[in-house]
């Protein structure tokens, strides 16, 4: 027997994902997290129809991620930047290009996306999930992501990284152009010179 953990019975990764990257940005902690999504929650469940959807898996989570970030940007992070690069129809190479941009550890950037990951034949896709997207090498991009989940993907390589309608003859995985939000902070981190 194994013991439920997120995203095994719920369906918010997408607001994990922009509480872990905002923890990567501003150091969040729990406390303040918990808040942020309680918060976040409340406001979601006064709208039925909408609060449904995101528990039944009837959306992109695109609408939820930017009240999360525009509700912290109101409240606690007001010098939260958020870009949205690319539109729906942007090609896997500019959503490669956007991922990679922010994935140096020396830049206080990071990738907020939606990924989907199929299995040839199969048209739908077996996992769909928002994450972050932190550091970039050979290996491909890695993510700071709340799956526990066997199997899950922590890091993306280039190759498995396609266009939804070139599809690969083995396993692949479609990055959602549009849901992709680059955070950044207007105020840049200071460091304590070495005495």
């Amino acid at each position: 027997m194994q013991a439920f953990y997120q995203g095994k019975i719920d369906n918010f990764c997408a607001m994990y994902a922009v509480l872990n990257a905002v923890q990567i940005l501003f150091g969040l902690g729990p406390l303040a997290a918990r808040k942020i999504f309680n918060r976040a929650l409340m406001k979601l469940a006064q709208d039925a129809e909408a609060f449904r959807a995101v528990l039944e898996h009837r959306t992109d989570y695109v609408d939820l991620v930017d009240a999360m970030l525009a509700d912290m940007q109101a409240n606690e992070f007001p010098q939260l930047e958020v870009e949205k690069p690319l539109g729906p129809d942007a090609s896997s190479e500019e959503v490669w290009e956007a991922l990679r941009s922010c994935a140096t550890p020396s830049l206080p950037r990071v990738s907020v996306f939606r990924f989907m990951r199929f299995a040839p034949p199969q048209e739908k896709p077996y996992i769909d999930h928002w994450t972050v997207g932190r550091t970039m090498d050979t290996a491909g991009l890695h993510f700071l992501d709340c799956s526990l989940e066997p199997g899950a993907l922590h890091c993306l390589p280039h190759a498995r990284l396609t266009d939804r309608n070139r599809p690969l003859s083995r396993e692949y995985v479609v990055v959602a152009p549009e849901s992709i939000r680059i955070l950044s902070s207007s105020r840049p981190k200071t460091f304590a010179l070495p005495v």
